[in-house]
């Protein structure tokens, strides 16, 4: 089969080697000349990501090259996701897009599936949403990973799922697309608050309460977006989040362990010097969660940590007051 992946990103490059070890003829899409020039005449990207010799892997900068290929993986910033379908969604007719995206559009606000259905007109039916625990680093190296492919049609998500399972990666199939995505979204805010907490130092029984605490707050923002709450107990929910929040490989845990020493948000992201997906993530949920007045008290807490240092008994506040609350409620 033909595939096509958008994107050359470390995500990228990883489903790319993925599906031409599975045998397909995969064609990388790249806006960077240099990056196709160095993947076709080397295979190797031209940050130095060597493809298997005997994969057929090719990349172009031309979007008409796309049209004959079945599936189409997006593997860009979600920051960059609308500009880069806009040129490549018009010209595909039956193409399934498969988002591999985790994030917000800042602007609106929307999931990137919602952008493909409400504003590029592609039907539910062709969308797929793959998410879960799935560190670009460790595929590399071939370590066993489960993934999740979400969406409506389940013959196409079989069939997906037949063309990328190998074995050590492993698809499994969900129909709540909107909660897995929203979950793949989620889970970097709540990283950067894990990369945070470890960096202070405090011990193991405080993570615990802070990791149950974040998917609480998870599940709380997508159950009132409409996903099923059920979601988040699967591999895109507390799978995912788990193995980003407790990854010091993860560059969003990274972000916020150098905002505990003290860095300010212009400075970690330079030293990160990498997509943050967390970062922005946060300030659009932000403002949705005050929309629907919804007090997500750790991302509040995060917010606040943008604007100035906090000490690690200001940051202990925040488990104080919401046990505190959650108290006053059982009371009541």
């Amino acid at each position: 089969m033909k595939i096509a992946v958008i994107g050359s990103g470390k995500f990228g490059r990883v489903l790319a080697q993925i599906l031409g070890e599975n045998g397909h003829e995969v064609i990388i899409y790249s806006r960077r000349q240099a990056e196709v020039n160095s993947i076709n005449k080397y295979k190797k990207s031209s940050s130095g990501f060597k493809f298997n010799n005997t994969s057929d892997i090719w990349a172009t900068n031309e979007v008409a090259d796309l049209s004959s290929a079945a599936y189409i993986l997006i593997s860009v910033s979600s920051k960059d996701f609308r500009e880069v379908m806009g040129s490549v969604v018009p010209g595909m007719s039956s193409q399934v897009f498969v988002s591999c995206v985790k994030g917000f559009e800042e602007s609106t606000g929307k999931l990137m599936t919602e952008i493909l259905n409400s504003d590029f007109g592609v039907s539910e039916d062709r969308l797929v949403v793959l998410s879960g625990p799935n560190l670009s680093k460790e595929l590399s190296n071939f370590e066993l990973t489960g993934t999740v492919l979400a969406g409506k049609n389940n013959d196409i998500l079989h069939e997906l799922a037949a063309v990328l399972k190998n074995n050590y990666f492993i698809p499994y199939l969900n129909n709540d697309m909107n909660g897995v995505e929203m979950g793949g979204a989620l889970k970097n805010i709540y990283a950067i608050v894990s990369g945070y907490f470890h960096e202070k130092g405090v011990g193991d029984n405080t993570i615990g309460l802070l990791l149950t605490k974040c998917l609480e707050e998870m599940r709380l923002f997508s159950q009132a977006k409409g996903a099923n709450s059920s979601t988040f107990l699967g591999l895109s929910g507390v799978g995912d989040f788990f193995s980003t929040a407790l990854s010091k490989d993860s560059r969003n845990y990274r972000f916020g362990a150098l905002l505990a020493k003290n860095f300010s948000v212009e400075e970690a992201l330079k030293e990160v010097n990498d997509t943050v997906e967390g970062y922005q993530t946060s300030l659009i949920v932000f403002e949705e969660a005050k929309k629907i007045n919804l007090n997500l008290q750790i991302l509040n807490f995060l917010i606040s940590v943008y604007e100035s240092p906090k000490s690690l008994e200001e940051a202990k506040e925040i488990f104080r007051s919401k046990l505190i609350e959650e108290d006053i409620k059982l009371k009541g």
